[in-house]
């Protein structure tokens, strides 16, 4: 969603993900690590009888799916600004394959002379290319170039700091 320098960005840019496959591990692994364990999304026979008849993914897992998936690249993106209209419009599954597709809907610059809002409409969709989930994204930007170019060195040093923690 935000690969670019900001004078670069137009209204209409669009972006497609690769697929993501929601396993039952992956269920799991988000149940642990936010303390989320209803049984809909951990439980088989509770879900089986519910009105989806089987398990589903969190939609908070779905949500953060969708923005794990997009380019937030740091030498052009500040911060999360926030999220208008979002809706859950379907379960998924295990074994289903969700990607995003996103594009810009609006950009504004704020009055501090530095920075801007970009809104993308991102949606999440299955392998049936049926919309799962989608919401409009807010992302604060820098608005020149001069940030991209004292952040580049820095973005360079955290990656490798953070392959360092991965081992």
């Amino acid at each position: 969603m935000i690969s670019k320098q900001y004078a670069d960005i137009s209204v209409g840019d669009r972006e497609m993900t690769g697929w993501t496959t929601v396993t039952p591990d992956y269920v799991r692994e988000f149940a642990d690590l936010t303390g989320d364990r209803h049984p809909l999304h951990l439980d088989p026979d509770y879900a089986a009888e519910s009105m989806f008849g089987r398990q589903i993914a969190h939609g908070a897992l779905l949500l953060s799916t969708l923005l794990g998936q997009v380019m937030l690249d740091p030498r052009h993106f500040h911060a999360f600004y926030g999220i208008e209209r979002l809706r859950f419009l379907r379960p998924v599954f295990f074994s289903d394959q969700v990607r995003t597709r996103s594009e810009v809907v609006s950009l504004r610059e704020r009055s501090d002379g530095q920075t801007a809002v970009v809104t993308c409409r991102g949606v999440l969709e299955n392998q049936d290319s049926e919309p799962v989930l989608e919401a409009d994204f807010q992302f604060l930007v820098p608005r020149g170039a001069e940030h991209a170019d004292a952040h580049q060195s820095g973005a360079r040093q955290s990656a490798v700091s953070l392959d360092h923690t991965s081992h």
